[in-house]
């Protein structure tokens, strides 16, 4: 298996209900135009399970909903999104909008006689080669790049016209119609430190425009969904209570009445995996019986859970395998499903009904799990993937990023394409990890401590089980979080590590503070300081403050859209590493982001695997 096989993957996503009870999806191929005048892209089609894959666009479509006699889709037009609709008895797709800033997102009505739109309008992002000023923050973001200082508005569509509905202060980030489609839910920010805070409020727009706040103030809010018979509000919030440790608070509010909590958990897919392509819907929704379902992930798993408005919590599925989504389709469920070894399937509880990559032959191996019994008590579960044959092996630590996320059942082909290579792969879920719990997720600004303790000894223990490894041929890697743990490791134990890639990371916090799209709060979140209160912190959980101790031969790959951890945080690594004369090659990326792993070009992910190969043949 080589990185090529990138090309040959097809992704399943946007799993939503169809006409006829069906589920409605995207099912998105690599097309490979011939020659080299073009590069490699993604071909995002609109398709439609019912008894057989029915495909439903040969164009691009993207973001769908299904209302009555119409499907609804996104489409870029002279690089901005544009809103379509398209029979379902067939025909050709009717452009409904035309804003020059294109179309940021859409809801249409239950009765689909409506559709609620973000959008700037006829505002055009900023030419590249003209100055931008700014008075509000994030001035950027992550995949989106430089933002206009006047967020998206309200739009809203009726009868083949649109009308501006509302234009916010601050950024509308969710929609949601009340059931008989009179006015609009929406979650936004009552100020600019709120949002500087990370704290939400929910509002009321009715189709004059008149706004009424409802709620909140005190945290993030997310998956708004309304009750059928109009009674309240079903989403997902928390306070902070434990920092970004908090679990999410599945809410009931009735109206007129006070909220309850009716669950608290890890309600999302926080499981890692290279193998994805796309939106997944995990977002609480009320099914035919009443019950709210929603995605939680627990203990490397991503299990289906259903809760009544009283509390009661039960399990619909998810037992070796992982749900990325799911429909309520009329009274049928359908679902998403990953495995260790298997990218996302269609299908219903208990039953594959369409593998798009059946054809592909993966083959991916299964891993040996490995549970790491640390000093404290906690265990540190993982998993190594062996090559084949005696040994002895050379062994890549590698370690996930977030830090609140997790490995568990999802597919990594980054780590498949390792073992194929010759080399094992052991990876875990240190402490600061998702899915185990607040205690075990808050690193509590213990950053490089308690995680490199979990690491260090979970290593130890990969080691002494699997004798067929060569202790003298171990290397490190990771990306964004797991990044900065591979420069903190090479820099605090540099002889435990012959080589190491550090992807997309951070070596100093001072100056993330302030390039980074989520930097300042992001800071005070993890380490408890920020550039004007405690600095001396952020230098100590530098790994830069430290790069006087690295040895390792150290492969440094950053994109040069990042704006989540930005690319002088790679270019500062690997300058300070040139200097000090260790080994470094800088392999640098042009027009992609954070998501280059996962969502990059192609041809840019299939050349980033390649680089990785690279350089381990040539240091392990």
């Amino acid at each position: 298996m080589q990185p090529e096989i990138l090309y040959r993957l097809r992704f399943i996503s946007n799993l939503t209900e169809g006409p006829g009870n069906k589920p409605l999806f995207v099912l998105t191929d690599v097309e490979r135009p011939e020659g080299d005048k073009e590069p490699p892209r993604y071909r995002p089609r609109l398709a439609l399970w019912d008894g057989g894959l029915r495909l439903l666009t040969q164009g691009e479509a993207r973001n769908p909903q299904w209302r009555g006699e119409h499907y609804y889709f996104t489409r870029k037009v002279d690089k901005a999104n544009q809103l379509f609709r398209m029979p379902v008895g067939g025909g050709e797709a009717e452009q409904l909008t035309r804003f020059k800033g294109g179309v940021n997102g859409y809801k249409v009505s239950p009765d689909g006689s409506r559709i609620a739109l973000l959008s700037p309008g006829d505002r055009e992002a900023p030419k590249p080669d003209q100055p931008q000023s700014f008075a509000s923050w994030p001035f950027k973001f992550e995949q989106r790049g430089l933002l206009q200082d006047t967020p998206a508005a309200v739009w809203l569509w009726e009868q083949g016209q649109l009308r501006q509905l509302h234009q916010p202060a601050l950024e509308v980030t969710e929609m949601a119609w009340s059931p008989d489609g009179q006015q609009l839910y929406l979650v936004s920010y009552g100020s600019l430190p709120e949002r500087l805070e990370g704290k939400q409020r929910v509002y009321a727009l009715d189709l004059q425009g008149r706004v009424r706040e409802l709620f909140g103030g005190e945290g993030p809010v997310s998956g708004l969904e309304p009750a059928p018979d109009g009674s309240g509000l079903v989403y997902l919030a928390h306070a902070y209570e434990r920092g970004s440790a908090t679990d999410a608070r599945l809410t009931y509010r009735p109206f007129g009445g006070e909220p309850r909590v009716l669950a608290q958990g890890n309600f999302t897919n926080t499981i890692n995996s290279d193998c994805r392509y796309g939106a997944y819907a995990q977002t609480p929704k009320f099914g035919p019986d009443g019950l709210v379902y929603l995605v939680e992930t627990k203990e490397g798993h991503a299990r289906l859970r259903k809760v009544s408005l009283e509390g009661e919590v039960g399990k619909v599925h998810g037992i070796g395998e992982s749900v990325l989504a799911f429909a309520l389709c009329g009274r049928d469920l359908y679902v998403l499903t990953e495995t260790a070894t298997q990218p996302a399937r269609l299908g219903r509880p208990g039953e594959t009904l369409f593998d798009p990559n059946a054809e592909a032959a993966l083959a991916l191996c299964e891993p040996a799990p490995v549970a790491y019994r640390a000093p404290e008590g906690h265990t540190v579960p993982g998993w190594v993937l062996l090559p084949e044959g005696e040994g002895p092996h050379p062994l890549i630590l590698y370690i996930h990023g977030g830090p609140h996320t997790a490995f568990g059942s999802a597919p990594m082909l980054a780590h498949h394409l390792f073992r194929e290579a010759g080399f094992a792969v052991a990876y875990c879920n240190p402490r600061g990890s998702s899915s185990y719990g607040e205690a075990f997720a808050d690193l509590g600004y213990r950053w490089g401590e308690i995680d490199e303790a979990d690491l260090l000894g979970f290593l130890d223990a990969v080691l002494e089980r699997f004798p067929q490894l060569d202790r003298a041929r171990v290397g490190v890697a990771g990306g964004s979080y797991g990044g900065y743990m591979t420069n903190w490791l090479t820099a605090r134990v540099p002889e435990r590590f012959k080589a190491a890639v550090t992807d997309r990371s951070i070596c100093n916090w001072t100056s993330f503070f302030g390039a980074s799209d989520i930097g300042p709060r992001f800071v005070h979140l993890q380490l408890g300081a920020s550039v004007w209160d405690r600095p001396e912190v952020l230098w100590a959980k530098s790994p830069l403050s430290l790069v006087h101790q690295v040895k390792a031969p150290t492969l440094v790959v950053h994109s040069e859209q990042d704006h989540r951890c930005p690319i002088d945080q790679g270019e500062t690594w690997y300058t300070a590493l040139l200097h000090r004369g260790v080994p470094t090659r800088f392999f640098r990326v042009p027009e992609e982001g954070h998501e280059l792993s996962r969502s990059g070009r192609p041809d840019r992910r299939v050349a980033r695997l390649e680089a990785y190969l690279e350089w381990w043949r040539q240091h392990l």
